[in-house]
């Protein structure tokens, strides 16, 4: 094919989809879902576990750390399946995975390893202290990320001036 008859159906293959379970990236998914309607990509629904030794304030004895991790990786494997068993249709092909370190760091890492052709991510993960000390995860996978990235803003959303 010659690449000038390249379409942008012919192009996307792989739709990543980052999750905090927030309900903006709920909203996310469904909108992936209903895009990968027209285009029969492969899904990828990622999750990344925030690492817990950034935060010594916190004094978090190293022998309480792997139990912490299981835990916490359990408890978002059964939020991965729950999305998926909800949100996304039985003939869709869609991929969890669970990653563990800095969110928009590891979003993009995966998205270059995967060959990721678009990003679909909510525009406002969990707001609050985490907003504060995670940053704004979606800023930073538009500025860095190796593909096109769609940010989905939650119709509920306001805007509201700092």
């Amino acid at each position: 094919m010659a690449k000038d008859n390249i379409t942008l159906y012919d192009m996307i293959e792989r739709i990543l989809i980052p999750t905090d379970f927030s309900e903006s990236s709920r909203y996310a998914l469904k909108y992936a879902v209903d895009l990968n309607a027209v285009f029969g990509a492969r899904l990828f629904l990622l999750h990344v576990l925030q690492d817990f030794t950034e935060f010594s304030e916190y004094n978090l004895s190293p022998s309480i750390l792997p139990q912490l991790y299981l835990e916490f990786e359990e408890n978002a494997a059964k939020r991965l399946e729950e999305m998926v068993n909800t949100l996304v249709p039985a003939e869709m092909h869609c991929d969890t995975y669970i990653l563990h370190g800095v969110p928009f760091f590891e979003i993009i890492q995966f998205a270059k390893r995967e060959k990721a052709d678009l990003i679909v991510i909510g525009s406002r993960g969990r707001t609050g202290i985490k907003q504060v000390l995670f940053g704004h995860t979606a800023e930073k996978v538009v500025k860095k990320a190796p593909c096109p990235v769609l940010t989905v803003k939650h119709p509920e959303t306001e805007f509201t001036l700092p």
